[in-house]
């Protein structure tokens, strides 16, 4: 069985049908469970198997949505969470980020991701909350300037995770 880490469960997406529940809705859940999952905050797993949704037209797939959502419950219920992958500094240097017209300023995202590396091979003192609280300018539109927003977003979610779990 494959586990959903918290940056999975914030971009899920799910197939649309005629009729189906509020994909807004869907998103506003599964924020809070990913919240959940990365220990910012406390969950009952029974709020995450009686949850409802409204139905609206052009809507996600009921089935795939209750689907994802059982395996979250046995997630929280259970407290598992898969591992982050970053281990070390050298496990942060080796995700690639993809470049992007518009999206976090290069340079800002680089000097961050250094410090936090350093960090995690136990040279420095960043805790979770510092990382959750990091915010980087966006670039407008210049050629390669920036980082694609959701890939810094997953990373920094598992950055997070990982110093939370390390008790920083």
């Amino acid at each position: 069985m494959r586990y959903l880490r918290p940056a999975d469960v914030r971009s899920k997406t799910f197939r649309r049908k005629k009729q189906g529940y509020d994909p807004a809705q869907v998103h506003e859940f599964l924020q809070i469970v990913a919240d959940a999952l990365a220990g910012r905050l406390r969950l009952n797993p029974d709020h995450v198997r009686t949850v409802r949704f409204a139905s609206v037209p052009n809507g996600y797939d009921p089935l795939s949505v209750d689907g994802v959502l059982h395996l979250l419950e046995f997630q929280v219920r259970n407290g598992i969470v898969p591992p982050t992958g970053l281990s070390t500094g050298e496990d942060l240097h080796a995700r690639k980020l993809p470049k992007a017209g518009t999206g976090y300023d290069r340079a800002e995202v680089d000097a961050f991701i250094i410090r936090a590396a350093a960090n995690l091979d136990g040279r420095g003192a960043m805790t979770s909350t510092e990382v959750r609280n990091t915010r980087f300018s966006t670039t407008s539109g210049l050629l390669g300037k920036g980082y694609q927003v959701q890939a810094v977003d997953t990373l920094l979610d598992d950055l997070e995770q990982e110093l939370r779990f390390r008790g920083r």
